[in-house]
């Protein structure tokens, strides 16, 4: 199993980078939320209350783009999420995520994409937990006590070992929220 940990921000709308370090304390990526202009930044402070427009990107420890996600808002269903990711070997995967309950406090999300399908769940005050195939391939979590340190794990029989992915999907999915 590989750990992973970043200091989260206590603003949801916070634009700051966060670098995702291994074990060792090594940076092995970074991510950030991002908006496309300023008045996209201030509608969605004061309209959306930070969590009307979401935007993140991912980049690896020497600055590549790895992931692009954002979420597509509708006036009546729930939204969806889209993440696109660029593996080790350039090869580009879109996964596309919604949810699968209706439940605010314990949301669950099917995260897919052509021959991966994830699950995600949690139950109150614990881990974000990623199934594949019923089995947990990773978890996410978020400390308050720890000054909102986050934590990630992942297995190794997961088929995406990318910590930035995790890392993005729990902030947009969880942390930031609907």
């Amino acid at each position: 199993m590989e750990t992973y940990t970043y200091q989260a921000s206590i603003a949801k709308g916070s634009t700051k980078m966060f670098e995702i370090k291994n074990i060792d304390g090594k940076v092995v990526g970074s991510f950030q939320r991002y908006y496309q202009s300023t008045l996209h930044s201030v509608m969605d402070n004061l309209i959306g209350n930070d969590n009307l427009i979401v935007r993140m990107k991912a980049m690896d420890g020497e600055g590549n783009l790895k992931i692009d996600a954002f979420r597509k808002n509708y006036p009546i269903k729930k939204p969806d999420y889209y993440i696109h990711i660029v593996d080790d070997s350039g090869m580009e995967k879109n996964f596309h995520a919604r949810q699968l309950n209706n439940i605010l406090i314990n949301p669950e999300f099917l995260i897919k994409s052509n021959g991966v399908e994830i699950i995600s769940k949690t139950a109150f005050l614990d881990w974000v937990r990623f199934y594949e195939k019923g089995m947990e391939v990773a978890r996410w979590r978020v400390r308050p006590k720890e000054k909102l340190k986050a934590y990630i794990e992942i297995e190794e029989h997961a088929s995406i070992k990318e910590p930035l992915f995790y890392a993005v999907l729990g902030q947009m999915l969880y942390y930031i929220g609907q």
